[in-house]
């Protein structure tokens, strides 16, 4: 009995050792992004734009109601997406690695419906692989002061995604007083890792 229970003992200690290892930054040589390299290339100065290919139109429709005749005839606004209002980018880590957390440093004052997802597999396969992240999942992220993202699993690839801005300064106006409002993408300045150091 007395073994059993310096056994539960040794366990306990190794155990909130573990959870007492401090936690420190993952080196950015570990880190790639593809799309955006200035995300994870360890310099705040630089900064990168998520790229977005889409645009919003907004228009006056002519619309006739069910049952009525064509000289009742109503005009309806609507807001359409032209291409994907979407945009996204993946990091890739230079091994599968237990991540605490994710800091994102913005660099624009607004990224709107952020979100995060990760993988361990290798390649990813997009439809199912991807697993949420659920803090702060689906949240604008406001002002240029650092956010931090819960992540507290094995990570390969880290994918990032968040809806593009309207750009109403570059508005172009349209027949029919339509307006043509391109997206511009949220800006990132870096993206930092945090993993528990062994002793």
């Amino acid at each position: 009995m007395k073994i059993y229970g310096l056994f539960v003992l040794l366990i306990g200690i190794t155990g909130c050792a573990a959870l007492n290892q401090p936690i420190g930054e993952m080196a950015a040589s570990r880190l790639t992004c593809e799309s955006n390299p200035e995300f994870v290339d360890g310099n705040l100065e630089t900064e990168s734009t998520f790229a977005v290919r889409g645009f919003v139109r907004k228009a006056y429709l002519l619309h006739e109601g069910e049952g009525r005749r064509l000289a009742y005839a109503q005009q309806r606004y609507i807001t359409q997406v032209e291409g994907q209002r979407r945009t996204e980018a993946i990091i890739k880590l230079d091994a599968p690695t237990y991540i605490s957390y994710v800091e994102v440093y913005p660099g624009s004052r607004r990224i709107p419906n952020f979100a995060m997802m990760t993988t361990t597999d290798d390649p990813p396969r997009f439809d199912v692989a991807f697993e949420r992240v659920s803090d702060k999942q689906h949240q604008d992220i406001e002002g240029v002061t650092p956010v931090r993202y819960r992540i507290e699993r094995e990570v390969l690839y880290l994918r990032m995604s968040a809806d593009g801005i309207e750009d109403r300064q570059n508005s172009v106006r349209t027949a029919n007083s339509g307006v043509e409002i391109p997206l511009k993408g949220g800006v990132i300045r870096e993206v930092k890792f945090y993993i528990r150091q062994t002793p």
